[in-house]
């Protein structure tokens, strides 16, 4: 699955960062990340979360990921274009 700047390179980031999983489970679960994290962290909008950590928490628990991986995800998103 060939994606755009910026979102093929977060996970190139992600795998420089250490990240283990493919390409395909990296971008289901960035898609969930930016779904449930955008408003509140680009906008502060809460009209899907209250805030950063309730949005983070549905992350981990749609994505069924550890708080590592969340890490790995954000840090990938945020290293290539500042996220929040």
């Amino acid at each position: 699955m060939k994606r755009d700047f910026p979102d093929d390179d977060s996970y190139q980031e992600y795998k420089k960062l250490g990240g283990k999983s493919s390409e395909k489970e990296y971008f289901k679960n960035h898609d969930i990340f930016i779904d449930e994290t955008l408003d509140i962290f680009t906008t502060g909008n809460p009209i899907k979360h209250n805030s950063r950590n309730e949005a983070l928490q549905a992350v981990m628990k749609k994505a069924k990921i550890s708080v590592k991986e969340l890490n790995l995800i954000f840090d990938s998103v945020d290293n290539i274009t500042s996220y929040g």
